[in-house]
């Protein structure tokens, strides 16, 4: 996790964890700002900050020892509880935010999506931040890069000393790019907000955890936060087209999860040639882009069909 710079009660803290701690302060700022742009009050912003920063961390944590659970297993000196030294997931996190929400809503009398959507930005946010710190943790690098890119942001060198994309800066930036993209969308119906902003990060994570080569998690040929990427777009596809039983699609809906089952089939074939043929790299990110464009657009087309079943209702 980096060099410690000093400690504080004996705990040490590193550059990484310095600079996510100035992070989550600029995202706290960020979440009082929007959620009082959206009409919450000062108390219920308070009490989901509060409720989002602790499940968020510990959920972060949990989800990560529980994917590596073969490697906590055999450690008996209780290093799953020793959250200073670092290792977690963006699935986590986002798992508390979504239950710090429901939770706050169930004590204040407003829908869980109001406050989800009133947190997307500042989870955006600090989704940017984050990631932008991986690198003093010396996690977020891809490939070693051509000698004629081998200067940042594009790369970093590594502690060995190696020249390697700097995937981690790339992930910041689209985090960026979709705060814009999310701000930019105006009269969106409740809870919008929150699925385009998961949306956008889940499909592009796609990509971006194929690019990594650093200490990403996975299980054997599976890497982790792909799987758990698919996974979230299958299940807000079928919400959306299934909410409603008179909505339908031009062609059935069941076309549209074959369709998204077999843009999948394509990306796990395409890490299968990634990672066990010499077929151009390049080409291959192509083939890999357009199939996640692909799952784009189907989200997008079951979205407008929820809105408008909504709308009927």
């Amino acid at each position: 996790m980096g060099t410690t710079l000093f400690e504080i009660a004996g705990l040490p803290v590193t550059a990484y964890a310095l600079g996510m701690a100035v992070s989550l302060g600029f995202s706290v700022l960020a979440a009082f700002f929007f959620f009082k742009k959206a009409g919450l009050s000062r108390k219920l912003t308070e009490r989901f900050v509060i409720g989002a920063i602790l499940l968020g961390l510990l959920l972060a944590r949990l989800f990560y020892v529980l994917i590596r659970l073969p490697f906590f297993m055999t450690r008996p000196d209780g290093l799953a509880f020793r959250f200073w030294q670092g290792g977690y997931t963006l699935w986590g996190a986002l798992a508390g935010l979504v239950l710090a929400a429901i939770i706050t809503a169930a004590s204040s009398g407003v829908k869980p999506a109001a406050i989800l959507d009133a947190a997307a930005p500042a989870g955006l946010l600090m989704l940017a931040l984050g990631r932008f710190c991986e690198g003093l943790a010396g996690q977020g690098f891809g490939e070693e890069a051509m000698a004629q890119l081998q200067f940042f942001p594009l790369a970093t060198v590594n502690e060995w000393g190696e020249w390697r994309y700097a995937v981690f800066m790339l992930e910041g930036a689209a985090a960026l790019v979709f705060l814009g993209i999310v701000l930019s969308r105006k009269n969106l119906q409740t809870g919008s907000r929150f699925t385009l902003s998961l949306v956008l990060v889940c499909a592009f994570q796609i990509v971006f955890e194929s690019l990594r080569e650093d200490e990403f998690l996975r299980w054997g040929f599976v890497r982790a936060g792909q799987l758990m990427a698919v996974l979230v777009l299958f299940y807000l596809l079928n919400n959306a087209l299934f909410i409603k039983k008179e909505t339908a699609w031009q062609a059935p809906r069941h076309f549209a999860v074959t369709l998204f089952l077999l843009f999948t089939i394509v990306l796990i074939a395409l890490e299968f040639a990634l990672d066990k043929t010499n077929l151009p790299t390049l080409a291959l990110y192509g083939i890999m882009m357009a199939a996640v464009i692909g799952k784009l657009i189907l989200l997008n087309k079951a979205a407008v069909i929820k809105h408008q079943a909504t709308a009927k209702s």
